[in-house]
């Protein structure tokens, strides 16, 4: 239809008072402007783990823009993300993909996994291909080698979800500075070093498996496979956790000065920066990356075969994570306390190695993450609307009570009373309508053009983790 448009024949005749010259210029001016106005063509994607805690902001994000997407994963319903994605029209394939494991014969991928989902075992003309696949659920090689085998000649691009836990099991020997840069995830094949590649791999069993994962992904392309990309996030928070980690975190720092649980400082990681990932920074990075893949925007072979980090520009130490967090509670310190490292109870970092580098996503992506104190803030929000509607997330709020007593032990019943009593004062006095979940969620996903940063080179989070006083960030963390 915009073929034809873009091609009027002959001239029209005169229906308004204008002459046929002048609707001749009208009527040119406009084909001009719809031949040339960017029209994009929904996209088909299969999101793997597309309602988890990590690639449910991807899958809204994709579905809210108009696209046609699809999600595969077990449909456990944590905060209620599986059905809210369905009334967006996300369809949703039900499969479990772990693969089984027979103890004479191994791994069973021929029958269990991705094997057992009938939608993608269909081998008839009309199975269903994807433009884009984006795998959050991947965790080895024998389910990456699987998927690989299953969606041959039905995808056009894939994206994978790595995480910087690939650096601990790699040479890093691409440069002297203290950052995390892409380049640096190399390592030797088996085939060259079989010894030094197995000593690197016992520094991280998770990381081993994923960078295999990558290292597999780039041999399939080079043999004649789909393109690919990598995106490598690092400890990731976000609302909707299925671990909790970040609930239980904000509630201790809620009580901890009340009942005088001060924070664990581990002495072995006093000065370490963290590099944190927001989920919705997750979501705009895929965005992009499928945009350059399809055509949409230049170039495609910016992201073929590629590799980005992905993570906040504030990169601080335990100390400062605890008060970036406290800030939207209104606390103007937080009380910590030095433990050796097997007693301590430090919810972050999950991984240790960084800080992560960012400029490539910044410079080809043109990805903007958000800044951390604003992400905090918005996670802080979703989480105080958990804990104050009780209409809402009741089984989630008891599994998290459940966690807390037994990660505290001891103080785990008196932390959970405390926690209870001071929102249901709370709920008494504070009618909090600020905003609900679906506007909290089209706020963070909502994306303007991005500004071109570089804030990243040699950046780390300081701290003097004793204190008491809380401390005023820097200008270039604001």
């Amino acid at each position: 239809s915009r073929l034809k448009l873009c091609r009027p024949r002959g001239s029209m005749s005169p229906v308004t008072g204008k002459t046929p010259a002048m609707r001749s210029i009208l009527i040119y001016v406009l084909l001009a402007f719809l031949c040339h106005s960017p029209i994009t063509d929904a996209w088909s994607v299969l999101v793997l783990g597309g309602s988890g805690f990590k690639g449910h902001y991807t899958t809204e994000l994709l579905a809210r823009s108009g696209h046609e997407v699809t999600v595969l994963s077990r449909g456990k319903t944590y905060w209620g993300v599986l059905k809210k994605l369905q009334g967006l029209g996300v369809q949703h394939w039900a499969c479990n993909r772990t693969i089984d494991v027979d103890p004479k014969e191994g791994p069973r991928p021929g029958t269990s996994g991705l094997a057992a989902c009938p939608q993608l075992i269909d081998t008839s003309e009309i199975a269903k291909s994807f433009d884009v696949v984006v795998d959050f659920s991947t965790k080895t090689l024998e389910q990456l080698k699987q998927a690989i085998r299953l969606l041959k000649g039905r995808v056009k691009f894939y994206i994978f979800l790595s995480t910087h836990a690939v650096y601990d099991v790699s040479k890093n020997t691409t440069h002297q500075e203290p950052m995390l840069y892409e380049s640096d995830a190399q390592r030797p094949g088996k085939e060259v070093s079989p010894l030094e590649r197995f000593q690197l791999k016992e520094k991280n069993l998770k990381g081993n498996e994923l960078l295999e994962c990558e290292e597999e992904l780039m041999k399939n392309f080079n043999s004649g496979g789909f393109p690919f990309a990598t995106l490598r996030t690092a400890n990731v928070f976000g609302p909707r956790e299925n671990t909790f980690r970040y609930l239980l975190l904000h509630l201790w720092i809620r009580a901890h000065l009340a009942l005088r649980l001060p924070l664990h400082l581990d002495e072995t990681m006093l000065e370490t920066p963290i590099s944190m990932t927001y989920t919705p920074d997750i979501a705009q990075a895929v965005a992009r990356i499928i945009a350059k893949a399809m055509g949409d925007v230049c170039c495609e072979e910016d992201v073929h075969g590629e590799a980005f980090n992905l993570a906040c520009e504030e990169a601080p130490n335990q100390w400062s994570l605890y008060n970036y967090i406290a800030e939207p509670m209104g606390l103007n310190y937080v009380e910590t306390v030095e433990m050796s490292h097997n007693k301590s109870i430090v919810l972050y970092p999950e991984i240790v190695r960084g800080p992560l580098n960012t400029q490539k996503a910044l410079e080809v992506l043109k990805w903007a993450p958000t800044d951390l104190q604003k992400a905090a803030r918005s996670v802080a929000r979703f989480y105080d609307r958990v804990m104050l509607d009780e209409s809402k997330y009741k089984w989630e709020r008891e599994l998290m009570y459940g966690k807390f007593k037994k990660m505290l032990i001891d103080d785990g019943p008196r932390f959970v009373s405390w926690i209870r009593n001071f929102y249901d004062e709370k709920r008494k006095t504070e009618l909090y309508d600020e905003l609900d979940d679906e506007d909290e969620d089209e706020i963070i996903l909502y994306r303007p053009s991005p500004r071109h940063k570089n804030k990243n080179k040699g950046k780390k989070g300081k701290g003097k983790e004793t204190s008491r006083k809380k401390r005023k960030p820097a200008s270039s963390e604001l």
